[in-house]
């Protein structure tokens, strides 16, 4: 009998100990578990990625140091070099470590895409192959907005998109670009045919020198591609301060980490003179300059950028003044969980003219006018495969009308398999839009394939 009340009293002495470390000692916080959790997944998402192209580029080095061997020795192989660069290839790794895209990567696709980290990189991580990257877009969009005729819309089936795009690392210190695009020949405007066209000089790890025409590096919305872009076209203040996203000149950009600044770490630098017109020709003598920073803030799977351009355009003749081409914008991308979040707001002088290879100006613009927009996107990731979002889209000071026009979208996509996605959008919106790529009617339905 004394054995068990000794024991008993042990037995409660010990609970009690128990029960008041644990009151002086409590367990973190679920959210803070889940927060560091979050920065940890996020950081080795990105030691990922970097880990995969420095495996891509050991593998290119190898393959040529390879071929060069074969051309001094035609008559000896040298298995060792490839062996080497396959030594570094996934199955050397960790099972933990393996590529990015076999550690979760339904998140990390998904995370990629809000971000749209790999947006304005260089063409040196894969080398130049003869087989293109083909790219379509079918569509079927019907329900025209109100007071819209048929020289407003694109409506019923049609394809929207057709690109062939070649890109890549010729030498270890050239790349070239070239994308070219056939949905416009039927339209009657051939001189929209090449999209890209560069020519790019690798200085070091972290400057890159491109010559020629290519995309225009500013804002997000601007440079992200069609074949991964949620909605069925790009935000409205697109396609009037930027149609076509394209323009010809040279541009030097990289990033900072060569400085060794931990403030400056994970920065893009984008530094450009360009013709500044609206379209691919130089439709006067002067030049634009153009300046964006982004940085990636991984801890908190957040991106933000601000972009600048400076320049002169066209008047009409009937009029002088002010022919400043302003124009100023901030965005960020913001992931959390299986949310997606991006924001983009621009604002600058109002444009003169109108996508076209001749100058035509619009209706409503007067020297020193004014024009801004903004496009705010949220995405839930239902499954691996679906997706939902919403967009609303603003632009004030149409150069065509003088107003201001407000569209609201929702849809749905789907992926089918690693290359091909359809979606359904619905749009409402307040009155016609006549910017480049305008979406003047209700219901789309898109379906793209990229191989």
């Amino acid at each position: 009998m004394r054995k068990r009340a000794i024991s008993f009293v042990l037995i409660f002495t010990g609970l009690s100990h128990g029960f008041v470390w644990a009151q002086e000692h409590p367990s973190p916080q679920p959210s803070k578990l889940q927060r560091r959790l979050e920065q940890l997944e996020a950081d080795l998402d990105e030691a990922l990625v970097l880990l995969e192209r420095a495996r891509r580029r050991v593998n290119a080095l190898a393959a040529e140091v390879a071929a060069l061997k074969a051309e001094l020795s035609p008559k000896r192989a040298e298995p060792s070099v490839p062996a080497r660069a396959e030594a570094v290839g996934a199955s050397a790794l960790p099972s933990s470590v393996a590529r990015p895209s076999e550690q979760s990567p339904a998140r990390s696709a998904f995370a990629r895409r809000i971000l749209g980290l790999e947006s304005g990189e260089d063409e040196r991580e894969h080398e130049l192959s003869l087989r293109p990257e083909i790219f379509i877009q079918t569509r079927f969009s019907t329900w025209p907005e109100t007071g819209a005729t048929i020289d407003d819309i694109e409506s019923n089936f049609r394809v929207s998109r057709i690109e062939t795009r070649w890109s890549g690392r010729v030498t270890d210190r050239l790349g070239l670009g070239l994308e070219i695009q056939y949905h416009p020949a039927p339209d009657g405007a051939p001189e929209e045919l090449v999209n890209d066209a560069f020519i790019e000089y690798y200085l070091n790890e972290h400057v890159t020198f491109r010559v020629g025409q290519f995309v225009k590096p500013f804002g997000f919305d601007i440079q992200q591609s069609s074949a991964v872009r949620e909605s069925p076209e790009r935000a409205i203040f697109a396609g009037y301060f930027f149609p076509g996203q394209r323009d010809r000149g040279v541009l030097l950009f990289g990033d900072l980490d060569f400085l060794n600044v931990p403030a400056l770490r994970r920065v893009q630098y984008f530094l450009g003179v360009l013709n500044g017109n609206r379209f691919f020709t130089d439709s006067n003598r002067q030049l634009n300059y153009l300046v964006r920073l982004r940085k990636h803030f991984p801890s908190i799977n957040l991106a933000a950028g601000i972009s600048a351009q400076w320049g002169h355009q066209l008047l009409p003749p009937s009029m002088a003044g002010n022919n400043n081409e302003n124009v100023f914008g901030v965005d960020f991308q913001y992931v959390y969980g299986r949310f997606g979040l991006r924001g983009e707001f621009v604002a600058g002088n109002m444009p003169s003219t109108l996508l076209g290879l001749e100058p035509e100006f619009a209706p409503a613009f007067r020297p020193g006018r004014h024009s801004s927009g903004g496009a705010l996107f949220a995405t839930y990731q239902l499954t691996t495969k679906d997706n939902v979002y919403a967009r609303y889209d603003q632009f004030n000071g149409d150069p065509v009308t003088g107003r201001n026009v407000r569209a609201f979208n929702i849809g749905y996509f789907r992926t089918l398999g690693e290359s091909a996605r359809i979606g359904v959008d619905y749009q409402f919106k307040n009155r016609l839009s006549f910017n480049d790529d305008a979406v003047n009617t209700r219901l789309h339905v898109t379906w793209n394939i990229t191989f």
